[in-house]
């Protein structure tokens, strides 16, 4: 009896054309998402954790990114006192370009004024760092105004989601870096990989710090009793005190920004603690993120525009707080 062959069965045709498809598909895919490079880190809304470029200018003899500032203050002189963090410090911007020295140079532009801005923030600092700071130590400048620039995070304590949600980023980072296989040659790997770590990254963060200001949190409880007292020593001293909210970068600044609850709420803490408040979220409202961060997802501290837009913002704030001399009658 003959060699019978059996035809090949249609089923595995199926299979094979399937596969081939499929592999078709997921080339193009990979060539169409290498082109749009949608397989760039995205944004995650956590500005502080990534900062190359904290030397971009000098400090003073203190640490302080600012010129030597004399004690007690000139004749002549007046003065904003600037307290903060790495957004009032200018992370990742040349210091002429952080809004305190933009300030400085306007207010300068005053007719017979002469001013300075003292610059005390420093990357990492809290309310309640700030409001020591200011009593053991800025007082003593004999500020006409302080400046608070408040950053969201500016509530934390030891315990706070965010700070764990920051050690595991840091861990991730490392292991990503440390194992870099052949799937992560892949971009549509990336892309898909990214979008799954951002969701989940998201919804961590926005739970974080929804619970950071709930009432009964000791970060948010102390926060608030260091935003009186800052106000109070203001009252003490006759110096207005402005507290300037910074939105976090990094989120859609639109309708969908997720914070405006929580702003509103350090605006209330602020307002009733006597401090005059500018909340800088209209200011930046419906302009793109990315042409507002220092280097896309892996550093969203605010660029020189965004310091820019917030200097004009709190201008117009000191001229109400602060406003200029009177002109001379001629």
């Amino acid at each position: 009896m003959g060699d019978v062959r059996r035809p090949p069965s249609p089923r595995v045709g199926e299979i094979a054309l399937l596969l081939a498809a499929i592999v078709a598909g997921l080339a193009a895919a990979e060539g169409l998402v290498r082109l749009a490079g949608l397989a760039d880190e995205r944004p995650t809304g956590y500005a502080p954790l990534r900062t190359n470029r904290r030397d971009l200018g000098f400090t003073n003899a203190k640490g302080y990114r600012d010129v030597e500032r004399a004690v007690p203050k000139p004749p002549g002189v007046r003065r904003v006192l600037s307290l903060g963090d790495s957004f009032a410090w200018g992370a990742s911007i040349e210091y002429d370009d952080t809004y305190a020295q933009r300030v400085a140079r306007a207010l300068n532009r005053r007719p017979g004024e002469r001013w300075e801005v003292v610059q005390l923030a420093i990357p990492g600092m809290g309310t309640v760092e700030q409001a020591a700071q200011l009593e053991e130590e800025g007082l003593a400048y004999e500020p006409d105004v302080v400046v608070l620039g408040f950053v969201l995070n500016d509530s934390e304590d030891e315990n706070a989601a965010e700070r764990r949600r920051e050690k595991d980023w840091v861990a991730d980072e490392q292991a990503r870096r440390g194992r870099k296989g052949l799937l992560d040659r892949s971009a549509l790997y990336r892309l898909v990989r990214g979008r799954l770590k951002a969701t989940v990254a998201n919804r961590r963060r926005l739970e974080a710090y929804h619970s950071q200001f709930a009432p009964d949190y000791p970060g948010w409880v102390a926060s608030q009793e260091a935003l009186r007292h800052m106000g109070e020593l203001c009252r003490q001293h006759g110096v207005p005190f402005v507290v300037m909210i910074f939105p976090l970068f990094g989120n859609p600044l639109d309708d969908g920004y997720p914070f405006t609850e929580i702003h509103a709420k350090v605006a209330q803490a602020a307002g009733d603690a006597g401090a005059t408040v500018l909340d800088l979220l209209p200011s930046y409202r419906g302009l793109r993120w990315d042409i507002l961060v220092a280097d896309g997802a892996n550093d969203e501290h605010p660029n020189e525009i965004a310091h820019r837009i917030a200097a004009r913002a709190l201008l117009k704030t000191l001229d109400t707080v602060v406003p200029p001399a009177p002109a001379r009658p001629r």
